[in-house]
Parts: C-alpha cells; structure tokens; sequence
C-alpha cells in the first residue's frame, strides 16, 4: 500500500475497508450515491461512492450529509 492510503483514518478504519467491512453508517445520499461512514476508533469520517471509498473532513461532511448532524 502507498503512503497516501496509510496516512488517511487509523489503522482499524482502514483494515475495516481492506476486508471488505466499512465504519459505522452515519447517512446514505441517494442522490449522490454515496454513504458517510465515521470510524468509532479514530473519528475520521469516509465517504463511500459506488466504486472506492476515500476521507472527507467533518466541514465537507456536514454539508454533502446534514441529516446524519441532525440532533433530535
């Protein structure tokens, strides 16, 4: 694996995505057919698209994914 790949999330969130798992789910976007997963671990959130997943900052993620900041 690249540099680039180990220095994004920690080590589990990214052995999660190696095996095929993902973070925990916070919002699915059908509209842009793609999910927002956060790692319990680490914290950093992931954005899942139909073919790769990669990090997206929280700024980034609050505002493609505002249901999964709603507060009830």
């Amino acid at each position: 694996m690249d540099n680039e790949w180990k220095s994004k999330g920690c080590a589990v969130c990214r052995g999660l995505w190696e095996a095929g798992k993902r973070p925990p789910e916070l919002a699915v976007s059908y509209e842009l057919h793609s999910r927002l997963h956060r790692c319990a671990v680490c914290g950093t959130y992931w954005e899942q698209l139909e073919r790769f997943a990669d990090t997206i900052d929280e700024q980034e993620a609050r505002k493609m994914y505002p249901q999964a900041f709603y507060r009830t």
